[in-house]
């Protein structure tokens, strides 16, 4: 198909987008951000603009050519204040550099979050940071295409398609669970959050079941899980029905501090002595664990430390070109008055 040549001065972006097929951010960035486009689509790009005349305004291009110091963040919800620790401190460590950060919430399965990187890109992110796994095949090759700086987070996987900086949800939990098999618990249940396309999640579960599957002593579980997210509410009534389906559970461990905090009022309403009767243990560790009554016995994840780390690799590339490599960091079992042994 031949390309028509407008006379000079009538050609704008929205034009060449057009004729070459893709978006007028992606004729954009050929222009100012070369880097961030793959070089057979710069190709036809600058080649369809040569042919119509197009040539940027140099004012406007000079604008363009300025960063934009925005960083997007990707995050399941803005209910959980364990995202919250860590975009703040993602976000401070940034602005030290003068980065502004984009967030947007985008629910639990990582399957659904294309269309808001998508958003985050065109709008003019430099990187981007992701709770989980990038699971969907067409959101990584749209950001490999892009050559988008991105780090994954809140997970550790070596062999994925984006560095990760965050813990091994497998490797965490399964300690947690040993732990409370040292105490003698052989019956237990684990109350976890949505699952589809959540990694950290499925690590967690999985964890769990090989853990009892090892131990030497014949081991039951039991597996109940929030389709509405991490909440007091679901710990409160998913204990009832413990009490009510499996009574002989002796051991809950709930996979966020919220859901423990609901495990432990509806214990409270029961009459159930925690620990003596039952152990609960949660996840996170956050700031009111320790207050609880009895104190929550609780994996302790390093939320502002994912961020701080985040942050700086994706500064260590945006300003110097420096490789984003994979980080594993530490988790820590606090061990208080709500678990006991048998």
């Amino acid at each position: 198909m031949s390309i028509k040549r407008k006379p000079s001065g009538r050609v704008n972006v929205t034009d060449v987008a057009k004729a070459a097929g893709v978006s007028v951010a992606t004729v954009s960035r050929s222009f100012n951000l070369p880097h961030h486009v793959r070089d057979d689509v710069r190709e036809k790009v600058l080649q369809t603009a040569s042919k119509m005349g197009y040539t940027p305004n140099s004012a406007a291009k000079a604008l363009r050519l300025q960063k934009t110091n925005v960083i997007g963040a990707i995050i399941p919800t803005l209910d959980h204040s364990i995202y919250a620790t860590m975009v703040k401190s993602f976000q401070d460590k940034l602005a030290e550099y003068g980065y502004v950060v984009y967030v947007l919430s985008c629910g639990f399965d990582s399957n659904s979050i294309y269309e808001s990187v998508r958003l985050l890109v065109e709008r003019g992110a430099e990187a981007l940071l992701i709770v989980g796994d990038v699971a969907d095949p067409d959101l990584t090759r749209y950001l490999k295409e892009y050559r988008m700086p991105v780090v994954c987070t809140y997970s550790y996987f070596e062999d994925r398609s984006f560095p990760f900086i965050g813990f091994d949800n497998y490797q965490a939990t399964k300690q947690l669970t040993e732990y409370l098999l040292g105490l003698g618990h052989r019956n237990m249940a684990m109350l976890t959050g949505p699952m589809q396309g959540n990694d950290r999640q499925q690590a967690r579960h999985s964890a769990f079941l090989d853990a009892l599957k090892e131990h030497k002593s014949k081991c039951t579980h039991f597996t109940y899980e929030s389709a509405g997210g991490y909440t007091i509410e679901f710990g409160e009534k998913t204990l009832r029905r413990i009490r009510l389906e499996c009574p002989e559970v002796t051991a809950i461990i709930c996979n966020s501090d919220v859901i423990a905090f609901g495990v432990l009022s509806a214990c409270k309403k029961l009459g159930i002595d925690v620990p003596r009767e039952m152990s609960v243990v949660g996840y996170d560790n956050l700031e009111f664990a320790e207050y609880l009554e009895p104190p929550l016995t609780t994996l302790a994840i390093p939320a502002g430390e994912m961020g701080l780390r985040s942050a700086e690799a994706l500064i260590a590339n945006l300003k110097n070109g420096t490789e984003i490599k994979p980080l594993l960091l530490g988790t820590q079992l606090m061990i208080r008055q709500s678990s006991h042994s048998i």
